[in-house]
């Protein structure tokens, strides 16, 4: 397989959806790395490798194992693996389905002639069977992944959680009745570029998933629901002919730019909420009016803030910033029916809210 179908087939501007929710859950997970403890009073002793955190024993002297940093950033980027080679087998085997049906006709020809990219099997420049074989191979390497992090977490049900994930990438558009044809691309999309992606990567790396994980996967959900929708806007008239029933199908163009739009805001939206109830600013600076006292030679004293914490809350007001910018530009381009620029703000947002709510996490907050 040359590096050039890898690279045209894979879709570089769709990539940020399958980083971003490892992204963000690793960054929180990574507190109890820097801490150096679970949060238990008592001692501790280093986890195994392979198999997982035993439990606590009640009668023992020990809490929760520490886990080694190496150990964090090997399960992290494993899952950053199974992220991303999922995407890339999804992504090759939708354009072997889609070529092989016919409903990819109008891709056939260069972007800067038809305004959409160019599909590997619609355009001949590659043979269907080619194509079909990089998504085995993609898919392939994602499995070889995944149960490398299943060993060394000791999450056995991590095999049936891939084995559905890869029925849901081939089925969207293969098979003989392919769900992404009767209107369920966008539910999926949410529940595995979302829910799944995000949730699963905190569980295997500290078998749990605290509330503002699950919040910030439905976020990266919607953007990743958004970014289909850009998409399926700009197909909408093959889709019709070729009787794909999207959302924005259904709805038709106008109220269908309607929906493009609400989703990537209302992500942006839950950032927004997330940033103003939980305050990192006045977090990292002790409070609005941090507490000092008198030394013991009659100075007075004022408590030093951490420079880490200043520079995590600007992070988050940073990344705050961009995604109320990308979101307008978006809305911009949907309105103009230029799809060929909403997209890649579309899928910018998603890692730049993974960052802040990362860097929320990471900060306590």
């Amino acid at each position: 397989m040359s590096l050039g179908l890898w690279i045209q087939g894979a879709r570089p501007k769709t990539l940020p959806l399958a980083v971003s929710p490892v992204l963000a859950a690793s960054m929180g997970m990574w507190t109890t790395v820097i801490h150096g403890a679970w949060g238990d009073m008592r001692m501790t002793r280093p986890c195994p490798v392979i198999g997982g955190r035993p439990p606590i024993d009640p009668s023992g002297n020990y809490g929760r194992c520490l886990t080694s940093p190496g150990w964090y950033v090997v399960v992290t980027l494993l899952c950053l693996g199974v992220a991303l080679f999922l995407q890339i087998a999804a992504n090759f085997a939708n354009d072997y389905a889609d070529g092989v049906r016919g409903a990819d006709e109008s891709r056939g020809g260069s972007e800067s002639a038809t305004g959409k990219p160019q599909r590997l099997t619609a355009s001949g420049l590659v043979p269907a069977n080619r194509v079909l074989a990089a998504a085995g191979v993609s898919a392939a390497l994602a499995c070889v992944c995944g149960l490398a992090v299943t060993v060394l977490t000791g999450h056995w049900w991590f095999i049936a959680l891939g084995l559905v994930c890869l029925a849901a990438g081939w089925y969207y558009v293969g098979g003989r009745h392919p769900y992404g044809y009767r209107g369920w691309g966008e539910a999926a999309v949410f529940v595995f570029f979302g829910l799944v992606a995000t949730c699963g990567t905190s569980y295997a790396l500290s078998d749990k998933v605290p509330f503002l994980v699950v919040w910030m996967a439905a976020a990266l959900g919607f953007v990743a629901v958004g970014v289909l929708c850009v998409n399926n806007l700009r197909d909408i008239d093959d889709d019709a002919l070729h009787g794909k029933r999207t959302w924005m199908v259904r709805l038709g163009r106008k109220r269908g730019t309607v929906l493009a739009a609400a989703m990537p805001v209302v992500a942006g939206a839950m950032f927004a909420l997330s940033y103003a109830t939980r305050n990192p600013i006045n977090r990292a600076m002790g409070g609005a009016s941090p507490p000092c006292g008198i030394t013991a030679d009659g100075r007075t004293a004022c408590p030093v803030v951490p420079q880490t914490d200043i520079a995590l809350a600007a992070g988050c007001t940073v990344m705050l910033a961009v995604a109320v910018v990308l979101c307008v530009i978006l809305c911009r381009a949907l309105l103009g029916r230029r799809y060929r620029a909403a997209l890649p703000m579309a899928s910018l947002l998603s890692p730049a809210l993974a960052l802040g709510f990362g860097l929320l996490y990471l900060m306590g907050a």
